[in-house]
């Protein structure tokens, strides 16, 4: 299952200060993606044993890029972008690690579905701060790559309670979130709202 609700670290936080919110909605979000792109491996082995000694389930966690780190720690899975190891690659080797994708257009997320990616996450849907200046993409874009896809698809920029069910309706699986969770004063509360918007999304 890859559907739900995906919290992706920002790169801005201690490792302390992303465990607490981690250990907050773990029971709420199906992933918990450690995208720390400045980080040496052996911080990143920090971060995963920090969090699993925090009751979060390696079963849980998914890694931007470190494959190797993926497979040697046991987490669940592994985001790759388009600056990483090819998906049929890492496939090949790994088949039982979950893979993702990030993707940006109908072209890429065929070619991952083809390579034998699990999900693909697209985006930015929506204005968002971390990109400033590119336009978004769009929930017609977004359905668009739905329709073209044969593999699950996150949407992710952008994403809020309230717009959770307008990405639903286009046919997402899932939502991808970062400063929405992280940022938040209550994250409780506010993964609860993202869920019930995606519970309600597959209800319909």
């Amino acid at each position: 299952m890859t559907q739900g609700i995906h919290l992706i670290s920002n790169g801005k936080q201690s490792l302390e200060e992303f465990i607490k919110v981690a250990q907050a909605v773990s029971p709420y979000v199906n992933y918990i993606h450690i995208r720390e792109k400045h980080r040496t491996d052996d911080e990143l082995v920090e971060w995963i044993n920090g969090l699993v000694k925090n009751d979060i389930s390696k079963g849980q966690l998914v890694i931007n890029e470190r494959v190797e780190l993926a497979v040697g720690t046991e987490i669940k899975g592994v985001q790759l972008t388009d600056h990483s190891e090819d998906v049929s690659s890492v496939r090949m080797k790994h088949p039982n690690l979950l893979i993702g994708r990030s993707v940006h257009s109908v072209e890429e997320a065929q070619d991952a579905a083809i390579s034998g990616a699990d999900y693909v996450i697209f985006g930015h849907v929506f204005k968002t701060h971390s990109k400033p200046g590119l336009p978004p993409r769009g929930l017609e874009q977004l359905g668009h790559l739905i329709k073209s896809s044969d593999i699950p698809v996150i949407a992710v920029g952008g994403i809020t309670p309230e717009r959770v069910g307008s990405v639903m309706t286009y046919g997402a699986s899932g939502v991808a979130i970062m400063s929405g969770l992280i940022d938040s004063e209550q994250p409780i509360e506010k993964a609860k709202r993202f869920l019930g918007g995606v519970r309600n999304g597959y209800s319909r």
